[in-house]
């Protein structure tokens, strides 16, 4: 039973969290035979779950073979939180490993049902310690990902967060969601989202041992999407020594893949061949249709390029067959719902035929629908208005907000005779994220403050009004500890999943301190020896972990260097392509330009960012400091 409780808990997301606990040691025949002889009902529906649980991740139709007597045994016996899990189970296997996106949404609606069901029928939840309901919607979210639904993947991933607060749970559990929730972003290409939780999520899991395989994976495939194609094979190759022992071969077999279309973009033809083949193999063992589609057509591109016809044209039949099966499971799938349409027709009529007054209630039913358009109809005039007196109102709400986020900002930089400092910000939408601050000591030292709050609009700028009054209330000590006392401060007052990535610099006569929490490099320029250093000395973002702790650096800061502290929407500024600018080509063109003013280096890179992008509209907010010590 204890293993039982191990495996419940630990199994909560998508396919890596599905094996999170896999037991090596499990023997099928063993357990089989042992349910069917079992005649304590709790106890055979356990082991049924356990026996579909250890089949999930590469036998999905033995999974749900197993899972559904399960369900039928808790069905028949009231066993109303067995089918909690039982539910969950069959709806990720139909998701994770089958892709049947619709039928996991069904399922995961079906937990729902379940666990109302558990508090109707006032029954004792077993084994249950982590919350159901935000697993569940954590589940649909994840499936509407995949079918590229924006919308209801953020209602449901927002109702995910509302629902559970990740600072109660242990840390593998916030490693889980972290890293899972950054699948979800990847999943409907919100690749800023993605990267910023994925982080995170490598973070956390640098303090595990053994580390898991997923954040590694899941870093893979954003950098693969953002076409950092090495980076990408790096993190690939660190996970797949990570996935082996846990047997969590369908994470192989993705690695894999991303390394194969990573070489492959490189040109690195023998390579990908070589990774690709991989993939094949395991392609006999594991039940992954859509994965071993895209490997065929990739192997297919390899060999009509090596100009091996045979090879090119097994791999384009084998892919053609691929996407019949796909198409043949749609079609299946449309069939049997077709089936239960019919049935439901049919029990209609039946119901319709029995009652002796038909022709009345035909008429009762279309005058009760008459009333119900005139009422709706009043009703749609009624939200009309309604809408608008909304509309009205927040604008003035935006318009409040913005002005009390241009009064948050100073009115003029510091002045110091030894330094030169220029500021910019531009904000993506009405109340912008990004925040900058200067906070000059008694000493002549000053502390340069650069900040971005996720997201944007009245919420990010409550969290900028959270952090400009914790940083005005603490006493001057070195950027690291004030970082560690302003993410206190942001705890306490908790806003929910709102978080506040920021960096300080502290600029004394000769030397510069260096902290961040989360945001993007700081870039040092020392006129001595004429290069360039960055600092990712990143925590993760105030409003995380309560007892997080930030690193410290020190720095001589002499005549003619340079200092560059600036939110991430710059580098990662888009062009109609849907290409980043890139932190490397920012770095070039800073280097480039430390001879001119502080005003002069933002005037060069602002109007590189704005000729990169085109005219397109920059989904994020920009914000630049940079000082020039004279």
């Amino acid at each position: 039973m204890k293993k039982i409780i191990f495996i419940l808990l630990g199994i909560t997301f998508l396919s890596t969290c599905l094996n999170a606990q896999f037991d090596n040691n499990f023997h099928f025949g063993d357990s089989i035979k042992m349910a069917e002889s079992i005649q304590d009902s709790k106890a055979k529906t356990d082991l049924y779950i356990k026996i579909g649980s250890n089949y999930v991740y590469y036998k999905g139709d033995s999974s749900l073979y197993y899972l559904n007597i399960a369900k039928d045994i808790a069905q028949k016996n009231n066993l109303y939180d067995r089918l909690i899990y039982a539910d969950f189970y069959i709806s990720n296997v139909y998701k994770g490993v089958l892709g049947n996106y619709p039928l996991g949404i069904f399922y995961a609606f079906e937990m729902l049902k379940d666990y109302d069901l558990v508090k109707e029928h006032n029954s004792k939840i077993e084994n249950i310690s982590f919350n159901n309901v935000a697993s569940a919607y954590f589940t649909i979210a994840d499936a509407y990902s995949y079918l590229g639904n924006k919308e209801k993947t953020k209602e449901y991933i927002n109702k995910f967060f509302s629902t559970i607060r990740l600072d109660t749970l242990n840390t593998t559990l916030q490693g889980n969601y972290i890293s899972n929730t950054s699948k979800i972003f990847f999943q409907i290409r919100e690749l800023d989202s993605a990267y910023k939780y994925i982080q995170q999520g490598i973070a956390i899991n640098n303090t595990f041992s053994p580390k898991w395989s997923f954040p590694f994976m899941m870093m893979g495939d954003v950098l693969l999407a953002k076409k950092e194609y090495q980076k990408a094979i790096y993190n690939y190759k660190a996970a797949i020594p990570l996935a082996i022992p846990w047997k969590f071969y369908k994470d192989v077999f993705q690695c894999n893949y991303g390394i194969a279309f990573a070489y492959f973009n490189l040109n690195k033809i023998d390579s990908a061949i070589y990774y690709a083949t991989e993939v094949q193999k395991m392609s006999k063992t594991i039940t992954f249709t859509e994965g071993s589609l895209k490997n065929s057509l990739l192997l297919y591109s390899l060999y009509k390029i090596k100009n091996n016809k045979d090879s090119a044209l097994k791999y384009i039949e084998m892919a053609e067959d691929l996407r019949n099966n796909i198409f043949n499971n749609i079609k299946a799938n449309d069939a049997q719902n077709m089936a239960i349409n019919e049935e439901v027709k049919q029990r209609e009529l039946r119901e319709q035929k029995a009652k002796q007054q038909k022709i009345l209630i035909i008429t009762g039913i279309c005058a009760i629908l008459l009333a119900i358009g005139i009422y709706l109809n009043g009703k749609r005039k009624q939200r009309e208005r309604l809408r608008q007196i909304e509309e009205e109102r927040k604008n003035s709400e935006l318009r409040a907000a913005r002005d009390l986020q241009q009064s948050m900002l100073p009115k003029e930089n510091p002045k110091r005779s030894d330094l030169d400092i220029a500021t910019f910000i531009r904000s993506s939408t009405e109340v912008g994220g990004d925040y900058y601050d200067f906070f000059p000591q008694a000493d002549g030292s000053i502390f340069s403050v650069c900040g971005d709050a996720t997201g944007h609009g009245v919420t990010s700028g409550m969290m900028v009004s959270v952090a400009k009054a914790g940083l005005n209330g603490i006493s001057p000590v070195k950027p690291n500890k004030i970082l560690q006392r302003l993410n206190g401060v942001v705890k306490r007052i908790d806003l929910g999943t709102l978080r506040m990535s920021l960096n300080i610099a502290e600029i004394t006569q000769d030397e510069v301190y260096l902290s961040s929490a989360a945001m993007p490099p700081i870039y040092l320029y020392k006129a001595s020896t004429k290069s360039i250093e960055e600092f990712m000395n990143n925590g993760l973002p105030l409003g995380g972990l309560r007892d997080e702790e930030f690193v410290l650096e020190a720095r001589n800061f002499e005549s003619g260097d340079v200092l560059v502290q600036l939110s991430d929407g710059l580098p990662e500024a888009p062009n109609s392509k849907g290409e980043m600018y890139d932190y490397d080509r920012l770095r070039n063109l800073i280097l480039a330009s430390v001879h001119l003013s502080s005003k002069e280096i933002i005037d060069v890179l602002m109007k590189s960012v704005d000729e990169w992008m085109e005219g397109k509209h920059n989904p994020d907010d920009i914000t630049l400091v940079v000082t020039k010590k004279k």
